[in-house]
């Protein structure tokens, strides 16, 4: 979700501008930024991931009530990625938005809460409970965290929209609007888990495939 024609109230904006650049400092600071240097493909995938999230963002049907929806696709970068580079990369996805117009300034804070925070978050913690887990499979990763994990993030991003701004939608449409959303990352999910791993950073083969190094 996203504000679309709405303006949010200054107290509404305050909160969402210090609270992304609390997340964006801290992913700074804690970024696996050797890692990321060190390794050209992932350099690439992430400089692919940033260009293709102001695309996907841009196809955004209005809704009930003045707001936007779009596919949100930031499971996918933060199972790649990681939250921190997940939230480095979301917001300039986000500031690429606002430079071509699609977002108003006014309205970016709280765009990128619900839609670089809230499932990064949600994902974060849908991986956890899947690690918890005292048998896991491929299918739990792919399924349970790509697929069912990023529906999950962004039914979360509508429930916190509508908290805080109040639409008026229309919840089964909503619903059935959150299947794209999960084919989308657990396909994408799937390939590179199957025929890239390496690059994928929350996978992990012992966990998941009982592989020993």
């Amino acid at each position: 979700m996203n504000l679309g024609d709405l303006t949010p109230a200054p107290e509404l904006y305050g909160f969402c501008l210090a609270l992304h650049l609390l997340g964006l400092l801290l992913a700074f600071l804690t970024a696996p930024w050797r890692q990321l240097l060190t390794h050209l493909e992932r350099q690439s995938a992430l400089g692919l991931a940033i260009a293709t999230l102001p695309l996907l963002w841009s196809m955004s049907p209005g809704l009930p009530g003045g707001v936007g929806f779009q596919l949100l696709g930031m499971t996918t970068v933060t199972l790649i990625f990681g939250w921190q580079l997940a939230v480095i990369a979301g917001t300039i996805a986000g500031l690429v938005m606002l430079i071509v117009g699609t977002w108003p300034a006014e309205a970016l804070p709280v765009n990128l809460a619900l839609v670089v925070l809230v499932p990064v978050v949600v994902t974060m913690a849908v991986l956890a409970m899947a690690n918890l887990l005292r048998r896991t499979n491929l299918f739990v990763y792919m399924l349970g965290v790509g697929f069912f994990g990023s529906m999950l993030a962004l039914m979360a991003s509508l429930w916190v929209g509508t908290l805080i701004l109040d639409p008026q939608l229309d919840h089964a449409l909503v619903l059935l609007l959150t299947f794209p959303e999960g084919f989308l990352n657990g396909a994408l999910i799937s390939a590179l888990t199957v025929f890239y791993p390496d690059i994928v950073k929350t996978y992990d083969d012992i966990r998941y495939l009982g592989k020993r190094p």
